[in-house]
């Protein structure tokens, strides 16, 4: 008996063409594993830095235009000069007036010292407010109080919540020089008006004299809200040359005096 022929028939296989291919053969030996290539991972960029916000746009300066700004003239006094067309300009503005004479005086060392050469009485304006009695000022000065009725009734319904209904005011004509200075005052060319006291639609009432509260910082009242926020507009948009409040001195505990002085004066402000 032969015994070689199984065991070379179990140590071989067939092909698919018939042909005998090798059993593989486990050696127990690991193939060398063949090391990854090191991929050098670049770091991440950092994030670009946020653009800095564009800055915000200064507000918009408003100017009525109406306050002398030239530095020049600040030591001349008089009336102002008259306008051509200061009339037609009150009719386009919405004053209702009246024309007026108060003439004027002799010169003093070459200075008019009372009157002026174009005045009017106010009648009513664009604001529709009622004055106490109708203001006798100079034609340029009717002009600005158009403006200031409309920053006024601005500021009344922005903080009060109701339009000025009247002003008192007390006086504007006056051939005087001013009690602290050795100078003339604006009222001595009907250049000038003193605000006392404001009534609304709303019935409410209020006064310089006990609302403007000079020594009170931070207020929350209204009425003292609305008074100094007007001072400040009818100065810082050259509404008026000239506006003087209770922070100035005692003479104006109770009223705010504005005017169009050659010079300028901020008394709005503490």
């Amino acid at each position: 008996m032969v015994l070689l022929a199984p065991l070379a028939l179990a140590s071989s296989t067939s092909g698919c063409d018939g042909s005998a291919t090798a059993a593989p053969r486990d050696s127990g030996v690991s193939e060398p594993k063949t090391p990854s290539a090191k991929v050098d991972t670049a770091p991440e960029p950092a994030p670009e830095p946020e653009p800095a916000p564009e800055p915000e746009p200064e507000p918009a300066r408003i100017s009525w235009g109406h306050a002398d700004l030239d530095p020049d003239n600040d030591d001349q006094l008089g009336p102002p000069e008259p306008l051509d067309d200061c009339e037609e300009q009150l009719e386009a503005a919405g004053v209702s007036f009246k024309p007026a004479r108060i003439g004027v005086g002799k010169k003093r060392d070459g200075v008019y010292t009372c009157g002026a050469h174009q005045v009017v009485r106010i009648k009513r304006g664009p604001g529709k407010i009622a004055y106490s009695k109708n203001p006798l000022l100079t034609c340029t000065m009717a002009l600005a109080m158009a403006d200031f009725e409309r920053v006024a009734q601005e500021e009344a319904e922005r903080i009060m919540g109701a339009r000025i209904k009247t002003i008192e005011h007390m006086g504007t004509y006056n051939c005087r020089e001013m009690v602290n200075f050795d100078l003339l005052s604006e009222h001595s060319f009907a250049n000038g008006i003193d605000l006392k006291a404001f009534t609304f639609t709303s019935g409410e009432s209020l006064t310089v004299l006990d609302d403007f509260r000079p020594t009170v910082d931070n207020p929350s009242d209204p009425k003292t809200l609305f008074l100094r926020s007007l001072a400040n507009r009818l100065y810082d948009e050259e509404v008026f040359s000239v506006v003087v409040t209770p922070y100035f001195d005692h003479l104006h505990r109770n009223h705010i005096h504005v005017d169009l002085a050659r010079y300028r004066v901020d008394g709005s402000r503490p």
